[in-house]
C-alpha cells in the first residue's frame, strides 16, 4: 500500500512539472521588440516634437540625454540593452504605470522590467544623490532662511517639511498600515523656498505620524546633538 501511495505521489509531481513547463523560453511577441517597441518606433518621432516628448517622459530631450549620459556606466554594467533601460523607468516614475502596462508598451518581460526599474533607480540615487541633494553647509542654510523670510515672511526658517505615503503591498497586522487603512512607506522631505528638496528620509512605517517620522530621522538627530552646520540664530 505504501508503495502504491508513493507511486501516486510521484505521478502527481510529474504531472505538475509537465503542467508548469513553459511553452516558450522567450515568448514570440517579445522577440519582435525591434519591430514594434516604443523605443524604436515612437522615440524618434517624439524627439521631433519637444512638447510631446516632455509630456510623454516628463522631461525635455536635453534632460533625458543628460540623464542617460550620467547613468551610462552604471547601467551598462547591469544589462546588455543599456540604451533601452531609462525609457521604461521614466514611464514608470512619471506615470505610475504598472509593470504589466510597461510589459506591453516595451515588449519586455514583467520580471525583466522589475529588475530594470530597481537597477536604474539605484543607479539614479547612487550617481545623482550628491549632485541633486547635496548636504547643505551653513552658507546654504543661511541663503534658504533669507529666501523664506523675503518671500513668505517666515524668519529663521530653513525648510518646509512634509510627508507622502507611498503605497506598498498590503500586509495584515503590519506596522505599515496607515490611518487610511492601506500599507505604505513614508517619504518625508524638506524643501527650500524654491520648492527644491534639500533633505529626504524614506522608509518610515506608514502608521507613524509626521512628528514621529521627523523625530526619528537623521536631520532631527543632527539638530539635537548640534552636528548640523547651521547658525544658532537660525533655529
Amino acid at each position: 500500500m505504501l508503495t502504491m501511495e508513493k507511486r501516486q505521489i510521484a505521478a502527481i509531481r510529474i504531472k505538475k512539472r509537465k503542467r508548469n513547463n513553459r511553452l516558450h523560453w522567450v515568448h514570440p511577441i517579445l522577440t519582435k521588440r525591434v519591430e514594434f517597441v516604443a523605443f524604436y518606433t515612437l522615440l524618434p518621432k517624439l524627439r521631433q516634437h519637444e512638447d510631446k516628448f516632455s509630456n510623454y517622459f516628463r522631461m525635455s530631450t536635453t534632460s533625458f540625454d543628460e540623464l542617460h549620459l550620467k547613468l551610462n556606466d552604471s547601467i551598462q554594467r547591469q544589462d546588455t540593452f543599456m540604451r533601452e533601460c531609462i525609457q521604461p523607468v521614466q514611464m514608470y516614475l512619471a506615470s505610475g504605470c504598472s509593470f504589466v502596462d510597461l510589459h506591453y508598451t516595451f515588449l519586455l518581460g514583467v520580471s525583466t522590467i522589475s529588475k530594470i526599474v530597481r537597477g536604474v533607480c539605484c543607479a539614479i540615487w547612487s550617481v545623482l544623490r550628491l549632485e541633486c541633494i547635496p548636504e547643505p553647509d551653513k552658507d546654504k542654510w543661511k541663503s534658504i532662511a533669507q529666501k523664506f523670510e523675503t518671500r513668505a515672511n517666515f524668519p529663521n526658517c530653513i525648510g518646509a517639511v512634509d510627508g507622502k505615503h507611498v503605497r506598498i503591498v498590503h500586509h495584515l497586522n503590519s506596522m505599515h498600515i496607515n490611518y487610511k487603512e492601506y500599507s505604505s512607506l513614508v517619504l518625508m522631505a524638506v524643501a527650500d523656498a524654491d520648492y527644491r528638496f534639500v533633505y529626504a528620509n524614506i522608509g518610515s512605517y506608514g502608521k507613524d505620524c509626521d512628528s514621529n517620522v521627523f523625530q526619528k530621522c537623521q536631520l532631527w538627530r543632527s539638530i539635537v546633538n548640534g552636528t548640523m552646520d547651521i547658525r544658532v540664530s537660525l533655529i
